[in-house]
């Protein structure tokens, strides 16, 4: 994959993820989104494609994002469907591809359908993979129900690290959408007074316990 190719693709990814997000939970998740992207992007998204990676899936996944570009959307998601298929790191970045497109639809269960199955794939590294289930945990604070997010976050919060931060606050988030403000708060405080918390993370907290 060419070095002016795997920039196009990073930027069209950090770009459609960030537009994602902001379209669904404006400016407060946004610090957020900046942080998880710069986390697991860069590098560290073209560090699991496989180096041997064939010229095929290559211009099929440059095909794709180009037609999406154009706004021949049903033929480029055809694309990356087809993708989803092979054997390389493009099936990863085909699923996060398919993600965003379906949020753009306003498919909500297709996104998370996609992200949950990026969330198990093996050709992802494992922060990519904890990256799908944080992505999609944020997009059922708004389309699912606190047991859904919990189902899906709790490996990431026993886990530990800084991801497991950002998935108590989408938890707390979630709490709060169902009413049960006593309970977010007690999450709030635990990330405000955990001295391993990201910082950005822990000030928001304390911003939710005024």
């Amino acid at each position: 994959m060419s070095e002016p190719l795997e920039d196009e693709v990073s930027e069209e990814l950090r770009r459609k993820q960030l537009k994602s997000i902001w379209d669904r939970f404006g400016i407060y998740v946004i610090g957020f989104a900046i942080f998880i992207i710069i986390s697991v992007g860069g590098n560290e998204v073209f560090s699991y494609l496989d180096k041997r990676v064939s010229e095929r899936e290559s211009l099929n996944f440059d095909k794709a994002l180009n037609l999406i570009e154009e706004g021949n959307n049903s033929s480029g998601y055809d694309e990356l469907l087809k993708l989803t298929e092979g054997k390389t790191g493009y099936r990863g970045l085909a699923l996060f591809k398919l993600s965003s497109e379906s949020l753009k639809k306003g498919d909500y269960e297709e996104a998370i359908k996609f992200l949950k199955k990026a969330s198990y794939d093996k050709s992802l590294t494992d922060n990519l993979r904890v990256f799908a289930k944080i992505k999609a945990g944020l997009i059922l604070v708004d389309n699912g129900n606190y047991s859904d997010i919990e189902l899906l976050l709790d490996e990431v919060v026993r886990a530990g690290g800084s991801f497991s931060f950002h998935a108590k606050e989408i938890l707390a988030l979630s709490l709060i959408k169902e009413g049960r403000v006593l309970e977010a708060q007690g999450i709030f405080k635990d990330i405000s007074e955990d001295a391993s918390a990201p910082p950005v993370l822990a000030r928001r907290a304390e911003i939710f316990l005024r």
